[in-house]
């Protein structure tokens, strides 16, 4: 819904049926699934583990010398093997939909709207034709005071239909937009064999029905090879050879920079027993070099060297900012990669994270285990955004942009399940207040008692 209110303005006028609306909006639905998956496994987790302990079953599983870790390994080869399914599906059906869903939306964007004339305003959206009525009545067919002017011959209005009253409506089948006009008059200008020639029909009708084809309405089908170079819509081997070829892309573009700057540049011979020797020119002393061109032609070598310093530095901006575009390039195809398995990693990770938190806050049902998941997934997700601002800026690596999140995630479930295992008092509020008041008890003054 938030992406339909970004592209509505797109939508309105277009005349799409509900089942283009609908396939739009599921293919776009999967999108939502790397951003729903790790949440309903976090909160999935914190409310089973919840439930267990508020029923003490994880008292008994404990006193039988089964630690949670043990205890839950049955489900986290599970939230394995889902973790497995959730990188496939990332990496095969949401690049699918990701396409369809971008075809889809361009075709929407270039469809042209339904024909909706209005009355009185000129109506030009016809190819080769503009159409005028004056007024229209409740039944939204019958108009009267028509206009038809027709270009199709490329001279202006030489073609003009007038017509007191008629029908406008739409064919069955959406192809056609028919007027069935009544008493009225075409008007016609033949093309004159001289200057001083000119001819006119005038044609006076009951009854007249005029048809204009309505083909360019239709929805366009673009091909999907169109967009098959966007990111979103690779699987990881397209993009591993994506990344490949931009790597040679930008060593091209140094070797390309090395062969501009090699006439330009001055080798010396370096001598094995002495310290290389500069040129005079390099030195300052440009009286030796210079004096010996002519008078005659020093204005002329000054000035074409300034222009060849100013070509070859032109030269090197341009390879510049190629090499910065295909860098920026390369550091989201490399992103793009990163992400296709920390979502995956970060469903077992959560999982942990949620079996550790159920067993420590020991309450089931849809209140406490739900703000837990949400407030800890909010954490990840912050985090998440921050790693591939970073990366992207390259501010960082990618691989640490990307993947630090993950790193701080598996600290805190580690954490929380030697907690959970040693049966710490991390969510009991009373432990806190104990905590508090012996902590007040060391800095209250102390009262003396006198005899």
């Amino acid at each position: 819904m938030q992406f339909m209110w970004v592209w509505i303005d797109e939508f309105i006028g277009k005349g799409l049926d509900v089942f283009t609306i609908t396939q739009f909006l599921g293919l776009l639905s999967t999108t939502l699934v790397p951003i729903a998956l790790p949440l309903g496994v976090l909160f999935a987790a914190i409310m089973t583990f919840g439930n267990l302990g508020e029923s003490s079953e994880l008292v008994a599983v404990k006193a039988s010398g089964i630690s949670i870790a043990r205890f839950a390994s049955p489900l986290f080869v599970f939230i394995v093997c889902l973790s497995a399914l959730s990188f496939l599906f990332n990496n095969y059906v949401i690049p699918r939909a990701q396409l369809k869903a971008t075809r889809l939306l361009y075709d929407i964007q270039n469809k042209k709207p339904v024909v909706a004339i209005k009355p009185g305003t000129f109506y030009k959206d016809i190819p080769n034709h503009t159409i005028y009525i004056s007024s229209k009545e409740n039944d939204n067919q019958t108009v009267h005071d028509i206009k038809i002017y027709d270009h199709t011959s490329g001279r202006g209005n030489d073609r003009i239909i007038l017509a007191q009253k008629g029908k406008m409506y739409v064919s069955e089948d959406k192809r056609f937009l028919i007027f069935e006009l009544e008493n009225g008059w075409r008007y016609e200008e033949k093309i004159p064999k001289n200057k001083d020639e000119h001819e006119q029909i005038r044609l006076g009708f009951k009854y007249w029905k005029k048809v204009f084809d309505l083909s360019d309405f239709n929805m366009p089908k673009t091909d999907e090879n169109y967009f098959k170079s966007l990111r979103a819509v690779m699987t990881v081997a397209q993009i591993s050879k994506q990344i490949d070829t931009t790597e040679k892309g930008i060593q091209r573009q140094y070797h390309a920079v090395k062969e501009l700057m090699m006439p330009t540049l001055v080798m010396v011979r370096r001598d094995t027993m002495k310290k290389p020797q500069m040129l005079p020119v390099l030195k300052g002393r440009t009286d030796t070099f210079f004096n010996r061109i002519p008078d005659s032609l020093k204005s002329r070598v000054l000035t074409t060297a300034e222009i060849a310093a100013r070509s070859v530095k032109s030269m090197l901006e341009i390879n510049k900012q190629n090499v910065k575009l295909q860098k920026q390039s390369l550091t989201e195809h490399r992103i793009e990669l990163h992400k296709r398995y920390t979502v995956p990693v970060a469903c077992i990770l959560l999982f942990v994270i949620g079996a550790a938190l159920g067993s420590i806050i020991r309450k089931g049902g849809l209140g406490m285990p739900f703000i837990t998941a949400v407030i800890f997934f909010i954490l990840y997700y912050f985090m998440n955004t921050i790693g591939e601002k970073i990366a992207k800026e390259q501010v960082v690596s990618v691989t640490a942009g990307m993947w630090f999140p993950s790193a701080i995630l598996g600290l805190i479930g580690a954490f929380l399940l030697y907690k959970a295992n040693n049966d710490s008092p991390l969510m009991n509020k009373e432990g806190y207040y104990r905590f508090f008041r012996k902590l007040g008890s060391i800095f209250k003054p102390k009262t003396r008692v006198t005899s």
